[in-house]
């Protein structure tokens, strides 16, 4: 579905061609409410607050409804002087500023949101570089992972936590982290029909979703102007997606 069909479709289905039974909507606004409805459904496909209490990739549907959003870039890494307490082995990887290729020449367009998995380079005082898996940790186990020699990060896998925006690499004594790959669900582009400032931007989700995104649109829409208001959070929080 088109921008400009999406922009029909909400008006026929809205306020059944123009009757007047409600406000007309300027261009602008009508790309608010969508652009409020893909970011409900977005979240609503990769967490868990389902019907199902299934999130992202545990059933097929939900796969292929957030697809066109999943991404695999590189991050540039720097040593995390704010963990020396803990180890030198601690790195910094900027999901502010992340890269097509593992050189760092390119930059990537997309804006990270939410995390799938990653990869590290690790490297020994010999130049012997490999990539590797990490295991991702919680802040409380930081501390009982220093003084715990079995849990303690290795080469083969280091261990990662979030902090500040970025994620943090913590690896093995005497090793450094010289390359840091994520993959990740990007921040769908925000519609725009371009009619009114910006320019012209498409539905970036699956094309079998677009109909659930205009229905929730409406909804939203209905919730803003209709006494008492709807509520439809709760409803596309719940509803029985596949």
């Amino acid at each position: 579905m088109t921008i400009q069909e999406f922009h029909r479709n909400f008006k026929v289905h809205f306020d059944k061609v123009d009757s007047a039974a409600y406000p007309e909507f300027l261009d602008g606004e009508i790309d608010i409410y969508l652009n409020s409805s893909q970011e409900r459904i977005q979240k609503q496909r990769y967490g868990k607050n389902n019907v199902y209490r299934a999130g992202f990739e545990e059933i097929q549907k939900r796969t292929d409804d957030l697809k066109n959003l999943v991404v695999t870039r590189f991050a540039s890494v720097a040593v995390a002087p704010e963990y020396q307490y803990v180890s030198d082995n601690v790195y910094r990887a900027d999901l502010q500023s992340l890269f097509t290729d593992g050189d760092l020449n390119t930059a990537a367009t997309e804006t990270y949101q939410f995390y799938l998995k990653s990869i590290a380079q690790t490297c020994d005082t010999n130049a012997c570089c490999s990539w590797s898996r990490v295991k991702q940790v919680q802040h409380d186990d930081i501390g009982s992972i220093i003084g715990d020699p079995f849990n303690k990060p290795k080469k083969s896998r280091p261990l990662v936590f979030f902090e500040d925006g970025d994620i943090f690499i913590w690896t093995a004594p005497n090793h450094t982290i010289d390359g840091f790959q994520v993959t990740f669900i990007k921040r769908p582009a925000l519609m725009n029909i371009g009619t009114y400032g910006g320019t012209l931007t498409e539905c970036e989700l699956s094309e079998h979703l677009h109909e659930e995104i205009l229905q929730e649109a409406i909804q939203i829409a209905l919730e803003n102007i209709s006494s008492p208001r709807v509520q439809t959070q709760a409803q596309v929080n719940t509803q029985q997606t596949e």
